[in-house]
């Protein structure tokens, strides 16, 4: 039995992110920044030695999804050629983010984890760039991740004149060509989860057998210890097929016969495969997903389980152990963290362990827990409209400088009196509505400044979670800390309303409360791993209910219930779909199912496939739904409503993850395109401002001069 890993994390001392950060505000050179990235890299590979398989290039100074499409000429003709990318920094770094009058590329969710990739955009036929970079693997213990073909394409734009099939032969070749330009005998990770949702395309195992023998020898003479297929002659290591975050129930019997070497297979979030391995060819190697790459706790006795059915069918000379999936989604080390906890190096060196036999394994017994049967129900007349046309508000959050993120972290450490910060806050909370209020908006927000993460300041406050210091990447630059529900959740006290109603006293118009909905804060949290999370979203919902419950006793009318993880939290298997938008959709429900008509909610959802569960949204029941639609140009908003959506729809028109200040024109093409009632359909940005800086305040500038058009329309026609 032997060890690999699939990825590891980019965040070793946030030496990217801040290199990269720099080098955006022309204090850092792009030889500062390539330092910076070598550096990680060799401190990864130090974490990651004495395994037997370590990947290497498998992460990247922004998103390996956008390093994969610009090594196969995949980049928008706004930004130039696939060579601008390659040798200029600031060109690919541009890609992502967007510059003067270039959108950005847009930014999807991985699957259902809490990465982002950079989609890629095919305007042209793609073509491998012989130059892009490739790191070293004369190392025979080393591996090269790729993400493959049709994973590439399933998250793609296509603008072209080619069907996707078309698409798939084209890139194939062009893989194809890239894998047999590398040294002799390199092992190739090639990573398809995409054939969980989109199955395995016609024209794959050509794809395969197109690689050359010196990579991937698909029948080569039997070597001494090397696996013996049912003929007597052995498969190479050349490369090894990953299909993680699911089970492979559907197609098990085509992937089996695909010609490589190995195939991952992830045996938490698919324990069904274990049913399958019955069937494993016996001329390919198993690299068995058995520690969870999502999460953090330690390595418990469900692994022992798993891995004791695995070796009673497949035979250790032809077993690797591995991570479910890649650690990127967890944080780097545990280390200066609360005791019980295992993140990226932690399950290296656990996976050692397991190999040698001194493995410690925690206990695992799953709670039974009973669901609610009961449907939430909010007692009222009809869905509130606003009386006036194209209404105006934001998503929540504002800038935040360095200030203000000092500030916090003095206060938490002591070396600010509560008092002072308190008078610190207030100062920037009656500034911001101020500023709001000359700016024309009609709904106003606090701008969030005492909340460090939508996520974690809920965690900080709720009993029943644990706040972690080690950051996780979410995209790009932007980093995150996932805080771990250790216990039963509630409420001990108020903690938004403070906040919320000194806002309400500085204003003459209405001020929202903010709050983070139930699925999302167990979603982007590091859930327990003996509970179904089900039952964790109905605890999160009765403390988030008790919020709610104040805000509205404290005379707030406006409360806003944020869920943008519940299409991204959409499980893979559509079999898993009813139950779990059924008890998503029911925990929202039960956040304001008390609360009078006078109380309007809003929720926010950014992601851009809403078709799949439109039925569940409306079910929600919220008064206002505020979208992400500026790079889908307009056609989340069309979709939902010509679903018949009965309540009122605010359109994301600008992207506020650029800096770019938008046009008021291309701000004006989606609400001009709807055919809706005006007083329905409400103008806001895409997501919180919180992540830029004082363009935030140009951009809404030019966001109201946009509504003001659209207002003069709507008075033009009576």
């Amino acid at each position: 039995m032997r060890t690999a890993n699939l990825g590891f994390p980019n965040v070793y001392q946030s030496l990217i992110k801040q290199t990269v950060e720099r080098f955006w505000k022309g204090e850092a050179t792009e030889s500062e920044v390539r330092q910076a990235f070598a550096d990680v890299q060799k401190y990864n590979l130090a974490q990651q030695d004495g395994l037997d398989l370590i990947p290497v290039g498998e992460i990247d100074l922004y998103d390996r999804m956008l390093a994969t499409s610009v090594r196969f000429g995949i980049v928008p003709a706004r930004f130039g050629t696939p060579q601008d990318a390659i040798k200029s920094l600031a060109t690919y770094l541009s890609i992502p983010r967007g510059i003067k009058d270039k959108p950005a590329s847009p930014m999807v969710k991985w699957f259902n984890t809490n990465y982002h990739v950079v989609q890629p955009e095919i305007e042209r036929k793609p073509k491998w760039q012989k130059d892009a970079p490739l790191p070293d693997l004369s190392d025979p213990r080393h591996i090269l991740p790729l993400i493959g073909p049709w994973t590439l394409l399933a998250y793609s734009i296509n603008t072209t004149k080619h069907s996707i099939p078309e698409l798939f032969k084209i890139l194939s070749k062009e893989y194809q060509k890239f894998i047999n330009s590398l040294p002799k005998h390199t092992k190739v990770q090639l990573e398809e989860p995409s054939f969980l949702t989109k199955g395995i395309p016609k024209g794959y195992e050509d794809f395969l057998k197109g690689i050359r023998r010196e990579v991937h020898p698909v029948r080569s003479r039997a070597r001494a210890g090397a696996p013996e297929g049912p003929t007597g002659r052995a498969i190479s290591n050349g490369v090894h097929l990953h299909v993680y975050f699911g089970a492979v129930n559907d197609f098990a019997a085509k992937l089996f016969k695909l010609p490589v070497a190995g195939i991952g297979l992830d045996f938490f979030d698919g324990e069904e495969n274990l049913s399958l391995l019955a069937k494993f060819p016996k001329n390919k190697t198993l690299i068995a997903g058995v520690i969870n790459g999502r999460n953090v706790w330690p390595v418990s006795a469900r692994t022992k389980n798993i891995l004791a059915k695995i070796r009673k069918q497949i035979p250790d000379n032809r077993l690797y152990i591995s991570p479910s999936c890649s650690l990127l989604h967890v944080p780097l080390s545990a280390k200066g963290e609360k005791a019980g906890f295992s993140f990226a190096e932690e399950k290296i060196a656990e996976l050692k362990a397991i190999k040698n036999g001194t493995a410690k394994y925690a206990p695992f017994q799953h709670q039974n827990t009973v669901l609610p049967k009961k449907r939430f129900e909010r007692k009222r007349k009809k869905y509130w409209v606003s009386d006036i046309a194209y209404p105006t508000t934001t998503i929540g959050s504002f800038p935040q400088t360095s200030d203000v993120r000092k500030a916090r972290s003095d206060w938490r450490a002591g070396r600010l009196t509560d008092t002072a910060y308190e008078r610190y806050m207030k100062k920037l909370i009656k500034e911001c509505v101020e500023r709001q209020e000359k700016l024309g908006l009609d709904l106003l927000v606090h701008g969030e400044f005492e909340r460090n993460d939508m996520v974690q300041y809920f965690a900080e406050n709720f009993s029943g979670f644990t706040v972690i210091k080690g950051p996780v990447q979410s995209y790009g630059t932007r980093h995150v800390r996932p805080p771990v529900i250790t216990g039963p959740v509630s409420r001990p006290r108020p903690f938004t309303v403070p906040w919320s109603k000194f806002a309400q006293s500085c204003a003459d118009k209405s001020v929202k409360g903010m709050l983070t909905g139930p699925v999302t804060i167990v979603k982007w949290a590091f859930p327990r791993e003996d509970m179904e999370q089900e039952a964790h979203f109905y605890e999160v919902a009765r403390a988030l209910a008790d919020e709610v419950r104040d805000l509205a006793k404290a005379g707030i009318k406006h409360i806003q219930i944020d869920e943008p993880a519940l299409r991204e939290a959409l499980p893979i298997e559509r079999s898993r779909h009813a139950n779990y938008l059924h008890h998503s959709v029911n925990a929202f429900r039960l956040v304001y199912a008390a609360m009078p008509d006078e109380v309007v909610i809003h929720t926010h959802m950014c992601f851009s496939e809403f078709n799949d569960i439109l039925d569940a949204i409306k079910d929600m029941g919220a008064d206002v739904l505020l979208i992400e639609d500026s790079k889908s140009k307009g056609k989340v908003a069309a979709s939902i409503r010509g679903s018949g959506f009965p309540a009122s729809i605010g359109l994301g028109v600008y992207d506020v993850h650029s800096p770019r200040l938008p046009t008021v024109k291309e701000m004006l093409a989606i609400p001009a395109s709807l055919d809706m009632d005006p007083h329905r359909v409400w103008i806001n940005p895409d997501c919180g401002l919180k992540t830029r800086g004082e363009e935030a305040w140009a951009q809404l500038e030019l966001m109201m001069e946009a509504v003001k058009i659209l207002r003069k329309g709507v008075a033009e026609k009576f």
